[in-house]
């Protein structure tokens, strides 16, 4: 009777838990080009997130890390690779921006991955018991 009833309270605790907790893909990720396009705006971050970057960013390098830029080959380049882009992030507002070293070459293709608003599963998910095993990058094609 007792063993049921710590099982019944686990759950509940768990669901209560899950369904206090904010849906981080209600509120999608957005990366996208700057108007001139000479950086990487990346808005849309979950508060928490956006605050420890806030506090972090200019003293744990590792913080420079969350986002990564590369240059994808052309469609007509077959002997290419992915080339990491240099740059910096910094924080303005509610938003990560990623001001490159040198500046994007005009009809390239960046991919942009963050590690921002990772999650391994969704409320939805959870209660389904479908979460993942691993985490996934957010990634974005982006063409100058």
């Amino acid at each position: 009777m007792f063993n049921n009833t710590l099982k019944l309270a686990s759950l509940i605790i768990c669901i209560c838990g899950c369904l206090s907790c904010k849906d981080t893909e209600s509120k999608l990720l957005q990366i996208k080009f700057s108007a001139d396009r000479s950086t990487i705006l990346i808005s849309n971050i979950e508060p928490a997130a956006l605050l420890q970057v806030k506090n972090n960013i200019n003293t744990d390098t590792m913080y420079q890390k969350l986002v990564s830029v590369l240059e994808t080959p052309g469609d007509d380049d077959s002997i290419s690779i992915e080339r990491e882009w240099p740059g910096k992030l910094t924080v303005k507002e509610d938003r990560v921006v990623f001001s490159p070293d040198s500046p994007f070459l005009k009809g390239k293709t960046y991919l942009v991955e963050t590690q921002l608003n990772m999650s391994f599963a969704t409320i939805e998910q959870m209660m389904k018991g479908k979460m993942r095993t691993t985490i996934r990058f957010q990634q974005q094609l982006l063409k100058r």
